[in-house]
């Protein structure tokens, strides 16, 4: 067995620095990651397909089929049934994928996602989408937003 010069040490420690710096930033940033989505014109001139924040699912809970449902959300004349403890975002893209509501939107860098439309509501005419848990204005957006047990979503246009 050979021995590892002094080269090796260095590199060795950089590569296990670096992986743990991921690892805490990954754990610290858990309920914070905005959703990365590349495009090739501006936000303003494209509308994007939303991906998942997560990969291979939702994140921040347990999968779709094992929670009751518990969550309302009203969009015009739509209403869902959404799980808790799951982004907001993640929620609206799985409810997207089996053909229980339509929504669009814009990503800009560093701020989220924004929805454009949603159900039957749609931005226009200077009014812009805004969405109010259990009645009180959102603060922040459905890329940063966990869903709560009993949390009643609308969409309104102002």
């Amino acid at each position: 067995m050979s021995k590892l010069n002094k080269k090796s040490y260095i590199g060795i420690f950089i590569a296990i620095f670096f992986a743990g710096l991921a690892l805490f930033f990954t754990f610290q940033n858990k309920e914070k990651i905005n959703p990365i989505i590349k495009t090739q014109t501006t936000p303003s001139q494209q509308k994007v397909e939303p991906p998942l924040l997560s990969q291979g699912g939702v994140r921040g809970g347990n999968s779709v089929a094992q929670n009751k449902d518990s969550v309302t959300v009203s969009a015009g004349d739509t209403t869902i049934h959404l799980q808790p403890n799951i982004i907001f975002y993640d929620a609206l893209i799985q409810e997207k994928k089996l053909g229980k509501i339509a929504f669009s939107g814009k990503n800009y860098p560093g701020l989220g996602f924004f929805v454009t439309e949603i159900g039957t509501l749609q931005t226009s005419n200077g009014k812009n989408l805004l969405y109010y848990i259990n009645g009180k204005q959102a603060s922040v957006g459905v890329s940063a937003y966990t869903l709560k047990d009993g949390d009643v979503i609308e969409w309104k246009l102002e």
